[in-house]
């Protein structure tokens, strides 16, 4: 026996065992025993948006790997960068890594090792018989580590994510003995406080405002690595910069790879499941779950394994101890005084909610408040609602999980999902798709739903419009947040992406199919942006880059449901780096409908493209009932009214598309051109398989959902994967009113 369950427990350690006086010539096995967990074990968990996975989450989920070295081993290798953050043109580097003698004699040796355009470098160590001890090389032993005009990581819309490669030999006698691959990148990352108290961050020197969803596994763990790496690609396409993940995820490192490879920011530590009893079938305290002399041993080793494991990825900017809760004083203790050790390099952030700490067991003062925020909403609330809410989930401080609840994915997916018996009128099957608890139905959603656009009469109606509702909804927040840069330091959109096929809270569905959120949370997140403010009713400029922008001009017009123009204008501007700014005071302006457009374009100093935005908007405001709010939705008392969309004229299109192949890849261009005087509203584009009518997912449209003014055009382009020859794409275009 190697190891027995006394050695071998728990969800998140990382085991190494030597197995030298155990291997014989020829074929050699592994067996082991996997026991079922029992209520109160701390599994990985996956708390209320998909079901119990029916294996319970049992046995092996990450790789088992089999290493071979000579007498000496080279472990634990750990990159620190230290940049010159005034001036960005000098950085240091320094390697440590574990070296360990399994011989019975004294060694002698080196380490040596390369990276970047050719630097190397090397220095010598010795071991005792058995002996295991730390290297650590830097800049004084070796020039090559300080490094003039360094190629930084920055994040999504930021900057290039670049990456070193490295690679480190152990030599003993002049013989490799053991060697290391790995890739860093030269970043520095730090946490602040802003003049309202909450926190924000900073990377190389300069505030981001994280905009961000979080990341769930497949239910069953069983996610491809290509459908890894497109979700994350989809999360660099929409705009994004950080993904939350509610726990340590992803069954390799394919996961944070790609996010070093896609600029995108990850914050990483423990979930949920180990603070709520319905979940650990444990007693709930205030504090996290693990609370037994044991439990606090073995999860905070765990901890600590799992960020040596995952430490040299860039894209990793927090560390997470609690999530809904703060873990115990001692939990809390031990993993500081791991992380101190392990990874000094990154800030941590106790819990995600805003826990103000007021306990006498507050010894020495290990505990710091949060400074963030979890107060919701996570059912459906309108627009308006992220710019006047100031006391619950709306865009001041840094709301680490929040959003406008359901996802309803496009009718294709709808159809997969459900028996086709079930498709409509919307029954108890539908309800099976949605999260847990207070979020098991489409109630809260559907009753805004028809009081906004009007009950739908069919499947396809519903399906289309609540695409409308998906992309009305999810832009605001994105938006909100940014109008608002630095009183709100930052959002997570609660989720990403889906476990199961469901109906709640994604940016795309389980297939890779995005819906109207994805599209509205890419239109909110553009770096340079034209936004309407639904509070004041506004027009602002958001610049979320690091250059100032001079003589930019916004293209402004406003028209009625029938298509007449109401009001237009062109403002000059400027804006600064990494700000926002109001630009236009829009008048009140006389319509004789409740239904309005806001059609924004944003072009350069020489008339060049730069981004736009439309709204669809009603003169009837939605009324919050803030005094009745609860922790997960804040009710409506009234609501706007879009239903003059129902009658909009039909109105034609006509469009070109041109197919380039490209390898394994194909790029579709599309010339969409509405030659009438009519508003050719919400206009959905699609590549399907000729053969199948089935989507190519997945797909990486450059705008989509949009809505072309009278006697205009639009050219979209669409990127997605076809390996098979015989596969022929098909474009498919519909509209709300074509």
């Amino acid at each position: 026996m190697v190891a027995g369950k006394d050695k071998l427990e728990g969800a998140f350690g990382i085991f190494d065992f030597n197995v030298t006086g155990y291997l014989i010539k020829g074929k050699n096995i592994i067996a082991i025993k996997i026991i079922p967990p029992v209520n109160g074990d701390l599994t990985i968990g996956f708390v209320d948006w998909n079901p119990t996975p029916s294996d319970k989450m049992m046995g092996l989920w990450r790789g088992v790997k089999l290493k071979m070295t000579r007498e000496v081993s080279l472990d634990d290798v750990f990159v620190k960068t230290k940049l010159d953050q005034e001036t960005l043109n000098e950085a240091e580097i320094t390697i440590s890594a574990q070296l360990t003698n399994f011989s019975n004699k004294k060694v002698l040796g080196f380490v040596a090792g390369e990276f970047g355009e050719g630097r190397a470098f090397s220095k010598t160590f010795s071991l005792e018989p058995f002996g295991s001890s730390q290297i650590i090389i830097s800049s004084g032993d070796d020039k090559d580590l300080k490094i003039k005009n360094p190629k930084i990581w920055w994040p999504n819309n930021l900057g290039k994510p670049h990456l070193y490669k490295l690679s480190l030999q152990v030599k003993v006698n002049n013989k490799v003995s053991d060697k290391q691959a790995m890739r860093f990148g030269i970043r520095e990352v730090e946490d602040f406080i802003n003049e309202q108290g909450y926190r924000g961050y900073k990377i190389n020197g300069k505030k981001i405002l994280i905009k961000g969803a979080g990341w769930v596994d497949d239910m069953m763990l069983n996610d491809s690595d290509e459908k890894v790496i497109a979700q994350i690609k989809y999360a660099r396409h929409m705009n994004l910069n950080t993904i939350r993940l509610e726990g340590f995820w992803g069954k390799n490192e394919t996961l944070y790879n790609a996010a070093d490879e896609n600029g995108i920011l990850i914050m990483a530590g423990w979930s949920c499941q180990w603070e709520w009893k319905g979940y650990c079938s444990r007693e709930e305290t205030k504090y996290m779950c693990i609370d037994t002399p044991r439990d606090i041993e073995l999860q905070t080793w765990a901890y600590n394994q799992q960020v040596k494991w995952l430490r040299n990825h860039p894209s990793i900017f927090v560390w997470i101890l609690g999530s809904d809760k703060y873990p115990s004083p001692k939990v809390q203790t031990r993993l500081l005084s791991y992380l101190a050790e392990s990874d000094p390099t990154r800030p941590t952030l106790l819990s995600c909610q805003n826990t103000k700490v007021t306990e006498p067991e507050n010894i020495n003062n290990i505990y710091e408040d949060s400074r963030v925020k979890m107060y919701g909403p996570y059912q459906y609330e309108p627009p308006v609602y992220w710019y006047i809410d100031t006391s619950h989930g709306g865009a001041y401080g840094f709301n680490t999980e929040t959003g406008p609840g359901p996802q309803v994915p496009p009718l294709e997916s709808i159809k997969k999902m459900l028996p086709e018996e079930n498709l409509w009128p919307i029954d108890s099957m539908w309800n099976f798709h949605c999260a847990k608890n207070e979020f098991d139905n489409l109630d809260i959603f559907l009753q805004a739903f028809n009081n906004r656009y009007g009950e739908a009469e069919s499947l396809e109606e519903f399906v289309i419009k609540s695409q409308m509702s998906n992309y009305e909804a999810m832009r605001p927040m994105f938006e909100a947040f940014g109008i608002n840069k630095y009183v709100s330091t930052g959002v997570i959109q609660w989720m990403f992406n889906s476990a199961w096929p469901d109906l709640f809270w994604q940016l795309f569905d389980y297939s890779l199919m995005p819906n109207g959120a994805f599209y509205g949370a890419m239109k909110g997140c553009q770096p340079l942006n034209l936004v309407y403010n639904y509070k004041d009713k506004d027009i602002y400029a958001v610049n979320d880059c690091y250059k100032n922008f001079r003589s930019l001009s916004a293209g402004i017009k406003v028209l009625d449901v029938n298509s007449k123009v109401i009001f237009e204008k062109e403002e000059k501007f400027n804006i600064d780096e990494n700000t926002s700014l109001k630009i236009l005071d829009l008048p009140d302006i006389d319509s004789l409908t409740n239904l309005q457009f806001i059609n924004l374009e944003l072009k350069d100093s020489s008339n060049k493209y730069i981004s736009d935005n439309f709204y669809w908007v009603s003169s009837i405001e939605d009324v919050m009932n803030f005094d009745s709010s609860k922790w997960y939705y804040t009710p409506i008392e009234s609501f706007g009214d879009l239903k003059e969309i129902n009658d909009l004229p039909k109105t034609e299109i006509s469009y070109t598309e041109k197919f380039v192949k490209n390898d394994n890849d194909q790029i579709v261009e599309v010339l969409l051109k509405n030659n009438s005087d009519k508003i050719a509203f919400f206009i959905e584009l699609n590549v399907v398989n000729k053969n199948t009518n089935e989507s190519f997912l997945p797909v990486f449209w450059s705008d989509n959902y949009v809505s072309l003014l009278p006697n205009t055009q639009k050219k979209i382009t669409g990127h997605f994967r076809n390996t098979n020859k015989n596969e022929m794409p098909k474009l498919i275009v519909n509209g709300w009113n074509l």
